[in-house]
């Protein structure tokens, strides 16, 4: 079986203050520019499209037709524009040591807050270099 070449792991860090940081792993989908600008009109027809039947609804369409029609570019700008996306971390928790499996769908970014489904504490996510560099080796 041959793995999507759209998702790689990449290491990364879990930290929590006053703990020591554990290793954990990432998976990142990357998004080549083609799937970035289908998902960026998915979204924006969408938005429109809800803009439509907000036409209809009494009173709330004041608010929600201008709001989606704006925020339909800005959001369709934002999936634009992120090349990678986190999937998911696997490792365990600097606080409790339970084992953490929690789904992400956060832009890439160095830094990320996620929280501990044992304990309930708020973790930092630390990523290692950059979403192009080399991504973890499977064993």
């Amino acid at each position: 079986m041959t793995a999507d070449p759209a998702f790689r792991d990449h290491h990364a860090v879990l930290e929590y203050p006053g703990r020591t940081a554990v290793a954990a792993r990432v998976r990142v989908q990357h998004r080549d520019r083609r799937n970035r600008t289908l998902r960026a009109a998915r979204t924006l027809a969408a938005c429109w499209g809800l803009a439509v039947v907000a036409v209809f609804l009494p009173l709330l369409h004041f608010v929600l037709v201008p709001g989606l029609l704006v925020l339909g570019p800005v959001l369709a700008w934002s999936r634009l524009r992120e090349e990678c996306t986190l999937v998911r971390v696997d490792g365990a928790c600097p606080a409790c040591a339970l084992p953490l499996h929690e789904k992400l769908g956060h832009p890439w970014r160095e830094r990320t807050l996620t929280r501990c489904d044992g304990c309930s504490r708020q973790l930092m996510l630390v990523l290692a270099g950059t979403p192009h560099d080399s991504p973890a080796r499977n064993p």
